[in-house]
């Protein structure tokens, strides 16, 4: 299942559609014919799936609105996803990195007692480091107790991160709801998947991919490179809210 989910990744995204479109329009399919109405098929793509309007807008309605948490809870548990490793497997923060950010304010601001950062290696060939204990050492360093902070670093997707961070919260028999922070296009499928575990879940969402921006004339009919390669990300969302009402796991 984790490898045909990576398959899967490949498939829904518009990149792959225009590459996997090309290489039968050129090298596989001789018809004329046929060749033209491909390479328009691509046009058409390009077009629709590198509107930077049509992708606001959308994933505008996906995204929950931002939180605004008063009162205080036992944890927080902070989605892994957030953090790369170079060749030398020296571990950098990536662009989602405000997932950090938001952990360690609310943890300032008292708002969440604990953190639970869940998050392995999601590679398929599982050489890099696990990035949980390397995001629990950057905790560290911002000032936060190590004794604050639990950490799990097998899960190599969201159903994974609920099982695992379900096993760390029997065991330290938290009486308050819990915090789950991850971004905001991912929040609506994680809150799904993480209201099985039987716990309440507060959802905070972060890291947001669109917001109600002004548009130009441009952005309604100049394509985007940008946009067209940022589809897979909600694309990924949508199939695996699918997958989870199907089977109970995305």
């Amino acid at each position: 299942m984790f490898i045909l989910s990576k398959l899967l990744l490949f498939l829904i995204d518009p990149v792959s559609w225009i590459l996997i479109i090309l290489f039968l329009a050129i090298f596989i399919i001789k018809n004329p014919k046929l060749k033209k109405r491909l390479y328009i098929t691509v046009i058409l793509i390009f077009l629709l799936f590198g509107n930077r309007f049509i992708h606001n807008r959308l994933v505008m309605a996906w995204q929950p609105k931002p939180a605004n948490l008063s009162q205080h809870y036992d944890a927080g548990i902070v989605l892994g996803g957030f953090t790369n490793f170079d060749k030398h497997n020296n571990g950098f923060f990536n662009g989602s990195s405000d997932r950090f950010i938001e952990t360690g304010k609310l943890y300032h601001q008292g708002i969440i007692k604990k953190i639970i950062v869940s998050g392995g290696n999601g590679s398929l060939d599982q050489t890099r480091p696990k990035e949980a204990g390397f995001v629990r050492d950057q905790f560290i360093e911002q000032g936060i107790s190590a004794t604050d902070i639990y950490f799990e670093n097998e899960s190599r997707n969201t159903f994974e991160n609920a099982k695992n961070c379900k096993l760390i919260l029997d065991s330290l028999y938290f009486k308050s709801a819990i915090v789950l922070i991850t971004s905001a296009m991912h929040m609506p499928r994680a809150l799904r998947i993480f209201k099985t575990t039987g716990y309440e879940i507060v959802p905070y969402p972060c890291n947001y991919e669109e917001t109600d921006v002004k548009f130009s004339i441009t952005d309604y009919f100049i394509p985007d490179l940008e946009i067209l390669s940022n589809w897979h990300k909600f694309l990924k969302e949508i199939i695996g809210n699918i997958v989870f009402k199907i089977t109970g796991k995305g």
